[in-house]
């Protein structure tokens, strides 16, 4: 499989997606979406929404997807900071905030799940000099009880050491990746060599695999040493495989036996720590690897090119994010647009321009709609996106507030919210309101009993 033009999509998606995170600032930004495995619900991420023209605040955020209305609201910072602290961080990055987080992943269902936010990596940092290894992998918190705490990682937890002929590289976690269904999350976790290869100026590690049940936070296998070093992983549904792209090679692991199966194997590499990690999607049954422009059948080793047109929306710019529908029928496709990032007095950013574009392409026939998202100067730019688990419906969720819930077949609107968790700035003063579902229920209400 050519593994560049595998992950050539993913990749470039988290780098973006990296840049995009700075600018992540406003009350009203929403950087992550995702339905809930029964489809019932949909949980979006932002930076905060403490607003003073609504009565909820926090940065995450539950949706009813039948009504589009709120169900709950909670995530403050310092519910962040209860979980993390000042002293851990992503590989790459020296500070928090909770827009660090690239999955946002919801197990069970409200009333009885729990939000679970899984850094794509994390080190701690006592100083600019010394990096340990963490003892946990990310944070969750409970819908039913609102409690919050650590999601543990039982290992053994060293003095901080560098690992090779190089200060910049330590032992980390990462990439942390969950499934599509949000039950299970492949965790690596990079160690420090135990046998250094001679004369390599760069980061040696042994990497190993550890398989998380997110329904229990309980790890349920654990593959030792399986590369030296891992730019993206992924993981099935049912948690029965993962796949891996490392240093030495591209693989997938059956973790009922422990078989590997090595689709490429590289030799004479060298391993380059990566400030952003990327993905690999399965689909739904767990027998194929899925990139935007190969389909890689694991039992026959089987590749499939897609056949697209040469104007197709996949060939065309740049692509910010991806998502598979889980039956293969389609891919949606975030295209972004220039943008002009303006600072208020407060220091924050705020971003006018052009919005992205949302793009559903067909897997068959290359067919492609537009979603319409926007075409206001301040919203729909760093979109993201999900699927629902049944491939009916598409949400994105953008900076400036906004969400949308559309439906796939015909691509019309079923809901949408807007200003979700809007502060009043003054750089906004002379732009045009725009209600929300709740003030237009409460205008025909009023038309009504008039």
């Amino acid at each position: 499989m050519n593994v560049l033009k595998t992950l050539f999509v993913v990749s470039f998606a988290c780098a973006w997606y990296g840049v995009a995170q700075s600018a992540h600032a406003a009350d009203d930004d929403i950087y992550a979406v995702q339905f809930s495995e029964d489809g019932k619900f949909l949980v979006t991420g932002g930076s905060g929404g403490n607003s003073p023209q609504l009565d909820y605040s926090g940065g995450i955020k539950l949706w009813d997807v039948e009504h589009g209305t709120l169900v709950k609201a909670f995530g403050a910072q310092g519910d962040i900071d209860n979980i993390f602290g000042a002293e851990y961080s992503p590989v790459g990055k020296r500070r928090w905030g909770i827009d660090s987080f690239k999955d946002i992943v919801m197990t069970g269902s409200y009333p009885n799940g729990k939000v679970v936010l899984l850094p794509s990596s994390l080190g701690r940092l006592d100083d600019a000099s010394n990096v340990q290894l963490p003892n946990f992998i990310g944070g969750y918190m409970d819908l039913a009880s609102a409690q919050t705490d650590r999601i543990p990682l039982e290992h053994e937890v060293a003095a901080a050491r560098t690992c090779g002929d190089t200060n910049a590289a330590y032992e980390y976690i990462g990439p942390v990746v969950a499934s599509e269904n949000g039950r299970y999350a492949a965790v690596v976790v990079n160690t420090c060599k135990q046998k250094m290869e001679p004369n390599i100026p760069v980061a040696q590690y042994d990497s190993t695999v550890h398989v998380m049940d997110l329904r229990t936070l309980k790890i349920t296998k654990s593959f030792p040493r399986v590369d030296s070093g891992i730019y993206a992983a992924g993981v099935t549904d049912n948690g029965e495989r993962v796949a891996f792209v490392g240093r030495d090679r591209f693989a997938v692991m059956d973790t009922q036996t422990g078989t590997r199966h090595e689709i490429e194997k590289y030799e004479n590499a060298v391993f380059q720590l990566p400030r952003q990690f990327s993905s690999l999607y399965f689909n739904d049954k767990g027998n194929k690897l899925v990139s935007l422009h190969f389909v890689y059948d694991i039992e026959t080793g089987k590749e499939t090119e897609f056949a697209w047109k040469p104007e197709s929306a996949v060939n065309k710019g740049r692509t910010a994010s991806m998502k598979v529908a889980p039956d293969l029928s389609y891919f949606v496709l975030v295209k972004p647009k220039k943008s002009l990032v303006v600072f208020g007095e407060d220091g924050l950013p705020r971003s006018y321009g052009k919005s992205d574009r949302v793009i559903v392409v067909d897997t068959k026939t290359g067919g492609e709609r537009e979603l319409a998202i926007t075409d206001s100067r301040t919203e729909g730019k760093r979109c993201v996106t999900d699927i629902s688990p049944d491939s009916r419906h598409v949400a994105v969720a953008c900076m400036g507030g906004i969400i949308k819930v559309f439906d796939v077949a015909s691509g019309k609107i079923e809901w949408e919210q807007r200003n979700v968790g809007y502060k009043a700035e003054d750089m906004d003063k002379n732009l045009i309101h725009v209600r929300g579902i709740a003030e237009w229920m409460q205008v025909a209400q009023a038309d009504t009993a008039w």
